[in-house]
């Protein structure tokens, strides 16, 4: 395998961080309402994970509050790293070539014990119950969060690969069993897209156990999540959104990420990707409002914006224009 079929490899496990990590069902309809939820997707990581270490004391037997203490301590480490923008997807500047994440001891003692937790008592279950839907869900992300621990933290992309292919077998009985349950196709969709965007070459290692993926059906399937799913339909958006934008489908990327904007209002990162999507389309007055917006709540300290690096809306800034002048007329200005 040369090395640009390597780096593509790579780059579409770029993808993993950026789902598995949910398939719950402990919060509620919408998964917003529930307080610590609500933190983890505005970014704010301590105050999820005290929300998720108080779910799993009131609840020592739960696989998922287990997975949801492994997650955050996770993806806090992930958006510490900057690994949680697409442009380390669709950028030549990938995170490819940063450093493997160094978390600390306690972070990773906290991170593997909730994870070995989280399996155990799938397992348990399934032990006791072995076609019990909700436990292989809870297996199949606690899977998932290790494929994101071996890619992110220990570059291990095969190792990654291989947990992605278990997870979503997991999940495939899931949805046997319970049709209904269409949170569990979110790693299907996930999984029929990486997988169908690999080189021949790779499927012909035998890597991912014969399973061809298709990219269309992929796409397909992430969209019915993001419109049906419960505690998914949020990851289900994102992940779309950061699709469309690699496949060079940023007016589409747009409509997925725009609506998530006054849900999540204290989520910088999706005000900066909304940007950098209109300077895909050449709107540079649209990025520039948007980029002015968040300027204003960084330089007033408002709740969320308070760490933002001014250097990181610069950069954004930079690049959109880049962008506006690389692909034609300014539109709407």
């Amino acid at each position: 395998m040369g090395p640009n079929a390597m780096q593509g490899f790579q780059k579409l496990l770029v993808l993993i961080p950026l789902v598995f990590a949910r398939g719950e069902r402990l919060p509620p309809q919408n998964v917003l309402d529930d307080p610590a939820f609500e933190h983890f997707y505005n970014l704010e990581y301590d105050q999820a994970l005290a929300g998720f270490v108080a779910d799993a004391r009131q609840a020592p037997e739960s696989a998922d509050a287990q997975n949801h203490i492994a997650q955050t301590v996770l993806f806090r480490e992930m958006f510490r790293a900057g690994m949680l923008q697409s442009q380390m997807l669709t950028g030549e500047n990938s995170f490819l070539k940063m450093p493997k994440i160094a978390m600390s001891a306690a972070d990773q003692i906290q991170f593997t014990g909730a994870l070995d937790r989280a399996l155990e008592l799938a397992e348990s279950r399934l032990m006791e119950v072995p076609n019990d839907p909700d436990a292989l869900y809870s297996l199949g992300v606690g899977y998932g969060l290790r494929g994101n621990y071996n890619f992110a933290v220990r570059k291990a992309y095969i190792d990654a690969l291989h947990d992605m292919s278990f997870a979503r077998k997991f999940h495939n009985r899931a949805t046997r069993l319970d049709p209904a349950l269409v949170d569990a196709e979110l790693t299907q969709g996930v999984y029929d897209y990486v997988v169908g965007s690999l080189s021949i070459g790779w499927r012909m290692l035998g890597l991912v156990g014969g399973f061809q993926g298709n990219r269309a059906r992929g796409i397909a399937t992430l969209s019915q999540v993001a419109r049906q799913g419960n505690v998914n339909r949020v990851d289900a958006t994102i992940f779309l959104a950061a699709i469309y934008r690699r496949e060079h489908r940023s007016a589409e990327a747009v409509g997925m990420l725009r609506p998530l904007i006054p849900l999540l209002p204290r989520n910088y990162l999706l005000r900066l990707e909304l940007a950098e999507m209109y300077g895909d389309l050449a709107d540079y007055s649209a990025a520039l409002d948007l980029l002015n917006q968040v300027e204003q709540l960084r330089r007033a300290h408002a709740q969320g914006y308070e760490t933002l690096n001014a250097d990181l809306v610069r950069q954004v800034r930079e690049r959109v224009l880049a962008n506006v002048e690389k692909n034609g007329v300014v539109a709407g200005g």
